[in-house]
């Protein structure tokens, strides 16, 4: 009878080249992951501050809608009841800037407005410099010199990723419901 001879001390195994290669196939995998978990975050978090920004200028142009005419065409009650109060929803953007424009549509006449009338709006910046607003220019006499009144918001904030963004509104008032 025979018997075949085994070798008690071979041992069956991966070499460690073929280890090497597994573990550098592994590591290569993994730090994919964490660069595609990274810009997905950074994504997301400019789409939160995107969904912030237009609802900061809801805010804002939903506060100027609640305003009569005059008070729209008014400068100082503007800076002081509008310009100076921080929406709720601005919190999220950073380095932001906030820029409001109140200028004649049409003049009573019918004739257009700013800028081709050559007149000068009413304009107000709010920034970290000027927290509570800095009004730029002045023009009391938009209630008076026009029955349409147009309102731009801009704002500007620097993104998550570094860039510089901007999203801007405008509106038309019009005194006593007149079209143009």
């Amino acid at each position: 009878m025979k018997f075949l001879q085994t070798n008690r001390f071979a041992i069956h195994a991966f070499s460690l080249a073929e280890v090497l290669v597994a573990v550098a196939v592994s590591l290569i995998f993994g730090l994919a992951a964490f660069a595609t978990n990274e810009r997905l975050l950074v994504a997301l978090k400019a789409q939160k501050e995107t969904t912030a920004a237009s609802m900061m200028l809801q805010e804002r142009m939903e506060t100027f809608r609640s305003l009569s005419y005059s008070n729209v065409a008014d400068p100082n009650y503007v800076g002081a009841n509008v310009v100076q109060s921080p929406t709720t929803s601005e919190v999220a953007l950073g380095n932001l800037s906030e820029q409001i424009t109140v200028s004649g549509y049409v003049t009573t006449s019918g004739g257009v407005g700013y800028p081709s009338d050559g007149s000068t709006p009413n304009r107000w910046l709010r920034n970290s410099t000027y927290p509570t607003g800095n009004q730029t220019l002045s023009n009391s006499s938009l209630a008076t010199n026009y029955n349409l009144l147009q309102v731009d918001v801009l704002i500007t904030w620097i993104s998550a990723n570094g860039r510089t963004r901007t999203r801007d509104l405008s509106s038309i008032f019009g005194k006593g419901n007149v079209g143009p």
